[in-house]
């Protein structure tokens, strides 16, 4: 059952109907949950549809059931990409090149450098001497500091010269470390985790602690010489599940994947005031679209009259070349039984397009190889 599911998937991925071979992996995943060319697959499928969240979701499962699978690593790297996070990007490449040296996979970590290039120049360009309107950086920045929340705050409202500048050191260091992003953090999310990323790179376990709690998030950094270099201390938006959290640390960033207590989409990683009631979609619960219409109200359009005049109309229509030939394999799918289909479905996966047999009883039997018509080349497809 899911051998036919994942060739159905193949098929529609091939077909360029993205959204049915995911919901088709989806289906084979429910079958074989630790399938990690499965999980690649997805990925991929994601990709096209440009949904790379769940594609990073995804590449990073089957990297983690197979670590030696080079393209998940790959579909990892490209969804990061497209993601904007090019040192995530680059070491996903990186690692998938050590596992299998490919052109594709060099000319990708080519782009990361260049776009890490330009993202340096433009750090370089923004970096001023502090000022009081540095301050914005440290109160509204996505990279809180000790420094920030622990300056002392004046008892009569109106603090001295002295006591001012004493508060606005640490504050204007944090603005400058935001500048130059020695640290920060970084949030997305899926219907059932918040991944949190500290981008710090090469930390080691004794200069990192965490603390979940089911509403709070406390890190502490360190430096090698023991001191506390930065800390964030969130109260989380909603609930999430401690037992079910992780994170692990990379080259790059420390990955946090904290497990959600409930389904709800947050708009952002601290707790707020306002409460935002907005639940992922389910697309089964979802109305189907209305779109302006001229007919007249309370006139009853007879759709299946319509339908039946379609299928004539289509029917009637004299394709040539490609289009004609694609319709004859459709009737013929459309019109076969089970074996037949199975038979059409091998033989075009397995010999890349190029033969495509009714014969179940020859199919079954054997692995279909290619048979590249003459003056083409065999290559290999990758879902």
């Amino acid at each position: 059952m899911a051998e036919q599911l994942v060739q159905q998937a193949h098929a529609a991925h091939v077909d360029e109907e993205f959204e049915t071979a995911i919901d088709l992996y989806t289906k084979a995943l429910a079958i074989s949950p630790h399938d990690p060319d499965l999980y690649a697959s997805r990925a991929q499928s994601y990709i096209k549809e440009e949904r790379f969240l769940e594609a990073v979701q995804d590449a990073s499962k089957a990297a983690e059931l197979s670590p030696q699978l080079a393209k998940a690593h790959l579909r990892k790297g490209v969804a990061f990409f497209n993601l904007e996070e090019y040192e995530s990007a680059k070491e996903a490449f990186e690692t998938a090149n050590s596992l299998q040296k490919r052109k594709e996979t060099e000319t990708w970590i080519r782009k990361c450098n260049a776009e890490l290039e330009e993202e340096a120049g433009h750090a370089k360009q923004n970096i001023k001497s502090p000022d009081v309107a540095s301050t914005d950086v440290c109160l509204h920045s996505s990279s809180p500091a000790p420094s920030c929340t622990s300056a002392p705050a004046s008892t009569s409202g109106h603090a001295n010269d002295t006591q001012q500048e004493d508060m606005m050191k640490p504050i204007l260091k944090a603005a400058a470390d935001a500048q130059t992003g020695k640290y920060r953090y970084q949030f997305f999310q899926t219907p059932k985790i918040v991944e949190v990323d500290i981008l710090a790179k090469n930390l080691t376990p004794d200069r990192f602690h965490m603390d979940i709690e089911e509403r709070k998030l406390h890190i502490v950094v360190k430096s090698p010489e023991g001191e506390q270099e930065y800390e964030l201390n969130v109260d989380l938006y909603d609930a999430v599940v401690p037992s079910e959290s992780k994170f692990e640390l990379l080259k790059t960033k420390v990955e946090i994947q904290l497990k959600k207590a409930s389904p709800l989409a947050w708009p952002t990683l601290e707790k707020s005031e306002k409460k935002i009631a907005a639940n992922f979609s389910d697309p089964s619960k979802e109305h189907p679209p209305s779109y302006p219409s001229s007919f007249t109200k309370g006139r009853k359009m007879n759709w299946d009259k319509l339908e039946h005049e379609v299928k004539l109309e289509e029917k009637d229509e004299k394709l040539e070349g490609e289009q004609a030939l694609q319709k004859l394999f459709r009737d013929i799918y459309s019109g076969a039984d089970e074996d037949t289909r199975r038979a059409m479905n091998k033989s075009f996966q397995e010999s890349g397009g190029t033969v495509l047999s009714t014969n179940w009883k020859e199919v079954g039997a054997k692995k279909i190889e290619c048979s590249p018509p003459t003056g083409m080349e065999k290559r290999a497809f990758e879902y």
